[in-house]
């Protein structure tokens, strides 16, 4: 089975390029441009524009599964105009399920966003793009996977761990749900299938909605030494903590996230030990597994 990875090139694509590889896919990326640093050159990859029909069917021809990643990612701070982000995001995404379409593609993972919405011309891109995966499935029969990822935008390694607590989430969580939401379309484990992919803490309600005064001992309980590394480092801890019901993507796909704020606190921990420049750090790192 060929697999195509749209948006091959990017944050995302990058992280789940390498981890279909791990797994042993066949895979094709493509992009407009190749990764800065591409360590994956023994994986094919085409030049594709998605809003060039000829360019998507090339890159189509021969594959048995999409993941659709090709985007332009910016809710809040677009960096090129609108009629750009609703030609890349909407006409490209046609494109993609027309060219599916043609090669009797029969599983599809779609990169949708936690933007979905009405505020805005990029969440409304990802609202026709969950109605073109509804329509893909219900005329093919295909099984779609239409995956809300949260904020895995690169930043500020001390910002990223705070983040993790509102809408950040790790980018391996981001590559770990996309491969197994392929994986089971592939196996035709669902139909139309639809889920957040953010963190799980596993905090009780009470912390959740009362972290601005429980946080601290909570971190505590977690990690010996939090309160000291929340403090020295100045973590701007929130009021209360975003925090969602995963069990339906465990339930068929057999994903959860790793990362959340624990793991972030036991990364801290180590490396304020080793004396690292953590300051000057950016996410995505390396957390613990």
């Amino acid at each position: 089975m060929k697999v195509l990875v749209t948006g091959a090139s990017g944050n995302a694509g990058t992280a789940v390029c390498h981890l279909l590889v791990e797994k042993g896919f066949d895979l094709r990326r493509c992009d407009v441009a190749p990764p800065v640093s591409d360590d994956l050159p023994q994986v094919e990859l085409v030049r594709c524009d998605t809003r060039t029909v000829s360019d998507v069917q090339r890159a189509m021809n021969g594959c048995h599964a999409v993941v659709h990643l090709a985007a332009w990612h910016c809710a809040h701070n677009p960096p090129v105009s609108d009629a750009t982000i609703f030609a890349v995001n909407v006409d490209g995404t046609f494109n993609v399920f027309e060219a599916a379409r043609e090669a009797g593609v029969g599983a599809v993972v779609f990169a949708s966003s936690m933007a979905f919405g009405w505020g805005g011309v990029y969440g409304v891109t990802k609202v026709i793009g969950e109605d073109l995966c509804r329509m893909y499935h219900e005329t093919t029969g295909a099984s779609v996977a239409m995956l809300r990822y949260h904020d895995f935008v690169p930043k500020p390694y001390l910002a990223f761990g705070a983040k993790l607590l509102r809408n950040g989430v790790d980018r391996r969580d981001v590559a770990s749900a996309t491969v197994a939401s392929l994986e089971a379309a592939v196996e035709r484990k669902f139909g139309l299938f639809g889920s957040i992919i953010h963190t799980d803490h596993g905090m009780p309600r009470g912390v959740v909605d009362n972290f601005g005064e429980l946080g601290v001992e909570w971190g505590e309980a977690q990690v010996p030494g939090a309160r000291e590394l929340i403090a020295k480092y100045e973590i701007e801890l929130p009021n209360s903590v975003e925090q969602h019901d995963l069990s339906e993507a465990n339930r068929l796909l057999g994903w959860k996230p790793r990362i959340g704020f624990t793991e972030f606190l036991l990364d801290l921990k180590a490396r304020d030990a080793n004396l690292e420049d953590i300051r000057t750090l950016w996410a995505p790192g390396q957390l613990p597994a």
